[in-house]
């Protein structure tokens, strides 16, 4: 048996005869189990009624996995497959059991055991295994262990099969370097990391004649992104919804074959996150929750989402743009606002509206006193805002914050950047220099369509694409979600209006001797071309020079990324801004004992785990996640097979050498308005999110049960700012050892 199913057969319109009788069949899947039958009728009226039903599906001898939640490979486990004599005789019978695929070449792939079972008596026969080295294959990030397993004896026998993942010790690290030229050969020094495993990773170089090319990183990293909150949802909605729309730009290898489906799904999501007043929340969706600029970028992603012919929900944008409009006509913010951040996010609102033709001149200077103050994010927007106006007085008005916005230029070689101070509430807004200086290029291009306005700020515009292109993490994105929507929206604008010159280049690659192969580009909508360099044995710790000759005319962008997988974890702790510790307790003789280092226990028990999170200042948008290693299950108290009883441990005391007692002032999980409010309970990792938090120290916790024997890694729990990951703590990976109970 390998077709299991939680749904066994759904029909959603079945025509009864004129009888009023239907028929319905189908062959059941490979569950054994109990299924219940629900039906519901109905006529062209009024008239309903429901029948429910049930039926089993059984076998005289019964076979089931019980197997960890995830395994990666090293840990050691015990494969288990429970057997049940499901007849009124005692049994005799044989266990036949074989493991194929990543398994460790010492261990025994294979078991044989023969059992008597009394009637209805159930056993479980465990295989020990160590999972393998995953087999290369750069395009799926794991491997798996299939199962074979029979039970039976001359009168009945049952099989399954069973696929297990297993999971690469891989955690890819990438080092990068962007560049442009426009003549001259290119020349990258590298040093490849001497610990690193040989098996993964490589090093590129990427080609292209357009700058538009270096939004692939961003798409990569907005497709995967692991945390979804409202912003974080309708910046991957958007992004999914420019993937289409700029899709010649990016590389052939780039694919995003669920772009339409998560632009639908976040549309679909919207009214979830909307608050009964029409603004937009994070998270929680409760006035209360409410966040004036998401909302009004929530508008603006609305407006981008037209432009690319999404079907935005017009009762979501009806009452969020009324909203807005409530938002401008009253002086109401919420009290963590300063004047100039309420300016700034008002300006936001109207660029928003204004495509709708919702803002006149006078909404505009309602905000003239904070035109100076407001900061360079809100100019931005304004100056979108007063382009929509195609009038004298609104042409004047956006030369007028032009020349507001250059008067804070820096320029280097090549290079310009907008800079201002800013105090820590920005932050709130999520502001950062990037994004402002994105809103700034697309404003400075909206500005210059205007054939008498375009040279005023064609070199201004030039130049800042190139900062922006080289500002770049090493991982080859931007830093944050709201950093990779408006840089990706600026450069394809800044594409759209001044890329004009076809280049003819021909340039060939090498790494040191070894040729890495060429290129040909022609034209600014030539396909990028990515040369790579595997990693392999005797690249760890080398040295090279990674040289691209060229022959021809016209710029040429190139980025070299080094992607690596270090060969261990770090073993200490790292305070980089957030300080976060893990402790594992397991209840004993009704006292929480603390576990060490490795943290061994016994199949079944319940094992509470704590996580201390101290700050030394203000932080904003943090997110703890703590992977959970194999053999452990989180319980959920949301759930109702979860055991209440059992969640409810994790509100008990902690044990005395607990990291509790070094400080009186922790705050727990919901404890305050600002503080930790949501969190995720999945198979593979517990994640705890907050808006803000203050300075000071905080306490998560949650409860789970141990469900399978072996030896299992524990990856290091980590904090970060999710739009500043440089801000982040992380904790100390360790081992978990769950013994089983014989």
């Amino acid at each position: 048996r390998d077709d299991s199913k939680y749904i066994a057969y759904w029909n959603p319109s079945l025509i009864a005869d004129a009888q009023g009788d239907a028929h319905f069949e189908f062959k059941a899947p490979d569950n054994l189990t109990g299924w219940h039958v629900l039906v519901l009728g109905a006529t062209p009226t009024d008239k309903a009624g429901l029948g429910e039903g049930d039926f089993k599906v059984n076998r005289p001898t019964e076979i089931r996995p019980v197997m960890p939640n995830q395994v990666m490979e090293g840990d050691k486990f015990t494969a288990g497959f429970s057997v049940m004599n499901r007849t009124d005789k005692k049994r005799h019978i044989a266990v036949d059991i074989s493991a194929e695929g990543d398994v460790d070449a010492a261990t025994p792939g294979t078991l044989r055991k023969e059992i008597d079972l009394d009637p209805y008596q159930r056993t479980t026969v465990f295989l020990p295994l160590t999972a393998g080295r995953v087999a290369v294959n750069r395009e799926t990030p794991e491997g798996a262990i299939a199962f074979k397993a029979t039970a039976g004896d001359a009168t009945d026998k049952d099989g399954y099969l069973y696929k297990l993942i297993v999971e690469k010790r891989v955690d890819l690290q990438t080092a990068a370097f962007y560049g442009t030229t426009d003549n001259g050969d290119v020349q990258t020094p590298v040093a490849i990391p001497k610990d690193i495993r040989p098996d993964a990773g490589s090093l590129s170089v990427v080609l292209s004649s357009t700058v538009v090319t270096d939004v692939a990183g961003a798409f990569r990293y907005i497709a995967d992104y692991p945390f979804l909150c409202w912003e974080q949802r309708i910046t991957k909605g958007v992004m999914a919804a420019n993937f289409a729309a700029l899709k010649k730009y990016l590389p052939a290898s780039l694919t995003w074959d669920k772009a339409p489906d998560t632009l639908k799904d976040t549309l679909a999501s919207a009214a979830d996150f909307q608050a009964p007043n029409g603004g937009m929340a994070y998270w929680v969706a409760s006035n209360e929750r409410v966040d004036p600029y998401l909302s009004a970028y929530t508008a603006l992603s609305f407006g981008w989402l037209h432009a690319r012919g999404a079907d935005v929900p017009a009762p979501v944008e009806d009452k969020l743009d009324a909203y807005l409009q409530d938002f401008l006509r009253k002086d109401a913010a919420p009290d963590y606002y300063s004047a100039d951040m309420t300016a700034s996010v008002r300006a936001v609102a109207l660029a928003a509206l204004s495509r709708k033709g919702h803002v006149t001149l006078r909404d505009i200077e309602r905000l003239r006193p904070q035109f100076k103050t407001m900061g360079l994010f809100g100019d931005a927007m304004l100056l979108q805002a007063s382009l929509t106006l195609k009038d004298a007085p609104g042409r004047k008005l956006s030369r007028e914050l032009v020349d507001m916005i250059l008067a804070h230029y820096n320029q280097t070689s090549g290079k310009m950047l907008f800079s201002e101070e800013e105090n820590e509430g920005y932050a709130r807004i999520l502001a950062t220099p990037l994004r402002d200086n994105c809103a700034i290029l697309s404003s400075f291009v909206a500005f210059g369509r205007e054939a008498d306005q375009k040279q005023y700020v064609a070199d201004t515009a030039f130049k800042l694409v190139r900062a922006i292109s080289q500002d770049q993490r090493v991982t080859g994105f931007w830093g944050n979600t709201q950093e990779n929507m408006f840089c990706t929206t600026a450069l394809a604008d800044y594409a759209a209006a001044y890329e004009s010159v076809a280049p003819d280049l021909h340039l060939t690659a090498a790494l040191d001797n070894e040729p890495l192969g060429t290129a040909a580009l022609k034209g600014v909508d030539a396909a990028p071309v990515t040369l790579e360099h595997e990693i392999v044995a005797t690249d760890p710790g080398r040295e090279a020079k990674l040289t691209v000759k060229r022959e021809g005319q016209g710029r040429l962008y190139y980025a070299t990324r080094l992607a690596y997988a270090p060969t261990d974890a770090a073993a200490t702790a790292t305070n980089s801004g957030i300080e976060i510790r893990r402790e594992y307790s397991v209840e004993r003789d009704g006292k929480w004992l603390l576990l060490g280092e490795p943290a061994t226990i016994k199949r079944g028990e319940l094992v509470r785990v704590d996580l201390f999170v101290s700050l030394p200042a203000a932080r904003n948008f943090v997110v703890v996640d703590d992977p959970v290693p194999g053999g452990l299950e989180p319980v959920n108290r949301d759930l109702a097979t979860a055991s209440a009883v059992d969640a409810a441990k994790a509100d008990v005391q902690w044990p005395a050498e607990s990291w509790w007692h070094h400080f009186a002032s922790w705050i727990d999980y919901d404890g305050s308005f600002w503080g930790f409010y949501h969190q995720e309970l999945r198979d593979d990792s517990v994640r705890f999110y907050s808006d803000y938090l203050d300075a000071g120290n905080y306490h998560l916790a949650y409860m789970t049960q141990a469900i399978a024997a072996g030896d299992f890694q524990r990856r290091a729990v980590k904090a970060e700012e999710m739009y500043d990951p440089d801000v982040f703590g992380l904790g100390v990976p360790g081992r978990l050892v769950v013994e089983d109970k014989n």
